[in-house]
């Protein structure tokens, strides 16, 4: 059911997200019901309709939903501190470095992440940006052209796929929430899984058994060494897998950092949590129908850090660590830094600059809500955004 106080569509936006109904729902007529994470995947990526290549606003005042990186360019610069760490460790092992940033949205934490860079003198060979929304490319392009340097933003590649032989830092921020989920549910004690069937006009739920779901949900309560009670829902993640073994073959030396909001596995799959973290973001409205506003609203779950730890560590990573952003941020030196740049400033600015950082970094802000996982391989150093707080024997 769709919430009362919803922003209505645009009749421009409205038209979109019909057509893509009208021939989702078409096939789903003929061939019969789709996994939901089949619905979420073709929601989002779909290479017509999807959200996230679609050229409707997502981010800031006019889009959906607003990142860290677009409140201030204080976890730009802590990331560039990282950035330096891991530089010099393969610097001092003859190896040059790059860096790979996964869906670079506006280009605002590339752009802030590279002038950080540059002031430490510690430019990367190579800044790649892997982003499947070409609309979102051309806007990257656009704010990193103005916002650099010729020299800084001939360093900067968009590619379409994983290079090879990688040495240096890959960085993906918010990007792990919107992989497609499996959705699941308990009846008569065994997890049934979500299929998406079609309505009188749009979508409806539908469960049906299914071994793999009921496999890999056993999996997650055997490694909690509890069950799941009867009607209890909630989601797991069937690509985190396939990706990470992709990015460790990808990567020679170097690091890998995942910030995204979710938990470990046991605070992820507690009883508390019986309907699970599948949420919608529309026009800066939280609300919880996946079928309210088909190809035009950001559809996501939170990320079991747990079986990301599971799945790096299995793909032949090493687990560096794993903490809040705010404690990430801390052990980079944030508040040393925030200290010294607010000291120029006017006291009007002052607040304000003070403000967006308390934003970033307050438990009840962003700070404690999103977590910061830590990953390397054949780097020879412990990173240091992990030296105040290591939460890695949650996972």
């Amino acid at each position: 059911m769709i919430p009362l106080d919803l922003p209505a569509f645009s009749a421009e936006q409205k038209e979109f997200s019909d057509q893509f109904v009208e021939r989702l729902r078409a096939e789903v007529l003929a061939h019969g019901p789709i996994p939901f994470s089949e619905y979420m995947q073709r929601s989002l990526y779909d290479t017509e309709f999807g959200y996230y290549v679609n050229g409707f606003s997502k981010l800031g005042a006019d889009g959906d939903f607003v990142t860290a990186p677009e409140i201030s360019n204080h976890f730009a610069a802590c990331l560039a501190a990282q950035c330096c760490q891991v530089f010099s460790a393969l610097s001092a092992q003859g190896l040059s470095s790059s860096v790979l940033e996964f869906g670079a949205g506006s280009g605002k934490l590339a752009a802030d992440l590279l002038l950080a860079l540059e002031k430490a003198d510690a430019l990367p060979e190579r800044y790649f940006i892997l982003d499947v929304s070409s609309d979102l490319q051309q806007l990257q392009a656009q704010s990193l052209k103005d916002a650099l340097s010729a020299d800084i933003f001939e360093r900067i590649h968009w590619l379409s796929s994983l290079p090879e032989n990688y040495n240096g830092v890959v960085i993906a921020n918010e990007v792990l929430d919107a992989f497609a989920v499996e959705r699941f549910k308990i009846a008569n004690g065994v997890a049934e899984r979500a299929m998406v069937a079609a309505g009188p006009e749009g979508f409806v739920w539908q469960f049906e058994s299914h071994q793999a779901t009921a496999k890999s949900v056993g999996s997650i309560a055997s490694d909690l060494d509890a069950d799941f009670s009867e009607g209890y829902q909630s989601e797991y993640c069937p690509m985190l897998a396939p990706w990470w073994q992709a990015l460790s073959e990808m990567i020679n030396h170097g690091a890998v950092i995942v910030c995204d909001y979710g938990a470990e596995r046991r605070r992820y799959y507690s009883p508390k949590a019986s309907d699970g973290t599948l949420r919608c973001f529309y026009r800066h409205t939280v609300h919880g129908d996946p079928f309210a506003r088909p190809a035009v609203q950001d559809i996501t779950a939170d990320v079991d850090f747990t079986a990301v730890a599971i799945a790096a560590t299995e793909a032949g990573l090493e687990l560096q660590g794993f903490t809040p952003m705010s404690q990430f941020m801390l052990s980079l030196g944030v508040l040393e830094r925030h200290e010294n740049t607010i000291q120029s400033l006017e006291e009007r600015d002052q607040i304000v600059a003070t403000s967006d950082l308390k934003r970033v970094i307050l438990p009840q802000e962003m700070g404690d809500r999103f977590m910061v996982i830590g990953f390397s391989k054949g780097l020879e150093v412990a990173l240091d955004g992990f030296s105040k707080a290591d939460w890695s024997r949650l996972l």
